[in-house]
């Protein structure tokens, strides 16, 4: 029998808007695994091993020597879209996570949305601006309605989002957007209770987790990047405390989302509940955060798995796949 211990590497960091986010979910996962090193993936691509900064071919050459499994705790663009989960398949490393095609899909919000229509998962309407085209806002008021949502198509901890009460302000929004460079989606504002279950796969079966309700207090106008992470400023309560049919449909939802989008070893799944429609899932993040403030480490400990054995099922599950 082999004994050996493997190896791991924790990528944290990133040069998306969600660094700082990363850097906290790396340190929980390190503080959790004996043994495991840090990798830190700099804001300007460079990749740092203790104090020694490599480019990206060097930098994996490294890794290949040094580990066994990598686990990613990289959020947003690079580390979540399908971009490091590439470049560790060119090396033949293991990865904790959805693969290149769920990651990249899960992150592009337009196109996973398409993906929750063709499977009949509820969602708000929406519309998506594509890169390049031509767009006008009273036929994106007409779609959508007021109050809305804007948001970039690849980003996350809720960075770039706004809330366009009239055509100026949503014009504005989306102009800034697509001056930027960036897809858009605009979708229908939901007012109502806001939801969100992750999900698990262990030995083989993916396993929804208890569904937890977000309630900002009052200075938030939504889940933002503030309230998200700040201590105290989001009540977050797991087990939510919502009627059995509504869990149980709400986690339905997850574990079908999951498997729609193509995503493997976790993911988490947002919702927000109409008066009418139900729960309408708003997007699947495949590299959920992994902090103290987070939200899917509490619904796995409500589930009775603590972090140190959450850090434990996600190597273990990358591992399995090369076994």
């Amino acid at each position: 029998m082999n004994t050996k211990v493997p190896r791991v590497a924790v990528l944290m960091g990133g040069p998306s808007d969600e660094h700082d986010v990363s850097m906290r979910s790396g340190a929980q996962v390190l503080a959790a695994r004996a043994g495991a090193t840090g990798v830190v993936v700099e804001r300007d691509g460079t990749w740092r091993f203790g104090d020694e900064s490599l480019g990206v071919g060097a930098a994996l050459d490294r890794l290949k020597a040094t580990a066994d499994v990598v686990f990613i705790a990289l959020h947003g663009p690079f580390g979540e879209d399908g971009t490091v989960q590439a470049l560790l398949e060119a090396v033949k490393l293991p990865y904790t996570g959805s693969g290149v095609p769920g990651s990249a899909l899960a992150m592009d919000k337009a196109r996973a949305k398409l993906v929750y229509v063709a499977r009949d998962l509820p969602t708000p309407v929406f519309v998506n601006v594509l890169r390049g085209a031509p767009w006008d806002a009273e036929q994106i008021e007409a779609s959508v309605g007021f109050p809305c949502v804007v948001k970039p198509c690849a980003n996350g901890s809720s960075f770039g989002v706004s809330f366009p009460k009239d055509r100026a302000a949503l014009e504005a929004a989306v102009a800034g957007h697509v001056a930027a460079g960036r897809e858009v989606v605009i979708e229908s504002r939901v007012i109502g209770r806001e939801l969100t279950c992750g999900v698990l796969e262990i030995d083989g079966d993916t396993v929804p987790m208890p569904v937890t309700e977000i309630r900002p207090n009052a200075k938030y106008d939504f889940f933002d990047y503030e309230a998200k992470y700040t201590p105290g400023a989001t009540a977050e309560i797991t087990p939510a405390e919502i009627p059995d049919a509504l869990r149980d449909q709400v986690q339905v939802l997850a574990v079908r989302a999951h498997r729609s989008l193509g995503c493997r070893d976790f993911s988490r799944t947002d919702f927000m509940v109409h008066p009418e429609r139900g729960p309408l899932l708003l997007e699947t993040n495949t590299v959920p955060g992994l902090t103290q403030q987070s939200l899917f480490p509490q619904a796995a400990a409500a589930h009775g798995i603590p972090f140190e054995r959450l850090v434990h099922i996600l190597i273990d599950n990358a591992l399995g796949r090369v076994a």
